[in-house]
């Protein structure tokens, strides 16, 4: 049977780039105008990028087997939350870090595993970001991805898109958040 996940809500796709003092002063200057920009290119041009499934409150979870509902918490999502998996700025000699990107499209995200023979909720390993800090948003968690069982789904799709709105680019000490993640590194090692 086909054992099927659902995220229907918002999708983020933000990005931190390390920026010279001369660039920040830009970002600041053009503010959304940097869009029009070919600085553009800073927002996919890398692995600087986190596309996902923001979770919130209004955010519709959907678990199926075989096309049945199944049981799904939702809490467990949070638990897995890291503070981000795109680390390349921590050893930049950069001071500064622009955020880009948009947090608005409204979209679903369906991951599908093809021949699951018993559902276990338990079974669903999360890949979330954190965005708190840099964002300033308590509990801004973005799904990046989800395993089942120890396996990637077979299928994963992006449906419902109903376009989204540029943020207005922001620049981010770069130690702020070297000092938020220094933890977590740390408990990493």
């Amino acid at each position: 049977m086909n054992l099927t996940l659902t995220i229907t809500g918002s999708c983020c796709d933000l990005a931190l780039h390390p920026v010279s003092a001369a660039t920040a002063a830009r970002v600041c200057t053009l503010g959304e105008d940097l869009y029009k920009t070919n600085s553009i290119e800073w927002w996919r041009a890398n692995s600087n990028n986190t596309c996902g499934m923001r979770l919130t409150a209004d955010a519709r979870i959907e678990a199926t087997l075989g096309g049945a509902p199944v049981a799904f918490d939702a809490n467990r999502i949070a638990t897995s939350a890291a503070m981000l998996t795109q680390r390349a700025f921590l050893e930049t000699p950069e001071k500064d870090l622009c955020l880009l990107g948009y947090d608005d499209e409204a979209c679903s995200r369906t991951w599908t595993w093809h021949n699951v023979a018993a559902y276990d909720a338990s079974l669903f390993e999360f890949f979330v970001q954190r965005w708190d800090g840099i964002l300033g948003v308590r509990d801004y968690l973005v799904i990046d991805d989800v395993c089942y069982a120890g396996r990637p789904a077979d299928v994963a799709e992006w449906g419902q898109s109903q376009g989204f709105t540029f943020m207005t680019p922001q620049v981010v000490r770069a130690d702020v958040v070297r000092a938020q993640l220094a933890p977590a590194v740390i408990r990493a090692a």
